[in-house]
């Protein structure tokens, strides 16, 4: 399950913490904002897999509940001109679609628990919620400490 783990020295990039399912062998670490729209650029490592990508991050409010919250979606998945500015992570391409869907889905998994930066578990339930192929994940749906 994810966690956020802190790094004994500061990575120029990509800074102290990250977000790590050890057992998974997945990373998540937060490249950089998107000067030009909201959102921000990751990598996420699965294995040797280096996955850039981009999303999103718009700040709703639940119509129900009247609960302001963050929406996360995926602009690339396997691409980020900024990942690839910033950091030189280059392209990463599938082997297939199931390997691409699964990828996706710890990207989702680990976005949550990133929160707004580093902060998913402090945050109440369902403030951080993240798009993947309409379907809208929170916390409650993925396991975690």
């Amino acid at each position: 399950m994810f966690d956020i783990y802190k790094r004994e020295y500061k990575d120029p990039l990509l800074g102290l913490k990250y977000v790590a399912d050890p057992d998974r062998l997945v990373t998540l670490q937060r490249v950089a904002g998107l000067a030009h729209r909201p959102g921000a650029a990751f990598k996420m490592t699965v294995g040797e897999a280096v996955i850039p990508f981009e999303v999103t991050g718009d700040m709703l409010t639940d119509p129900e509940t009247g609960q302001e919250f963050i929406l996360r979606r995926f602009q690339s998945f396997g691409a980020s001109p900024t990942a690839k500015l910033l950091g030189q992570i280059e392209p990463y391409e599938f082997t297939n679609e199931e390997t691409r869907a699964r990828f996706l889905l710890l990207a989702a998994e680990a976005l949550i628990v990133f929160g707004w930066s580093y902060d998913g578990f402090s945050q109440d339930e369902g403030f951080i919620r993240v798009d993947v192929g309409g379907r809208t994940l929170t916390l409650r749906d993925i396991a975690h400490p």
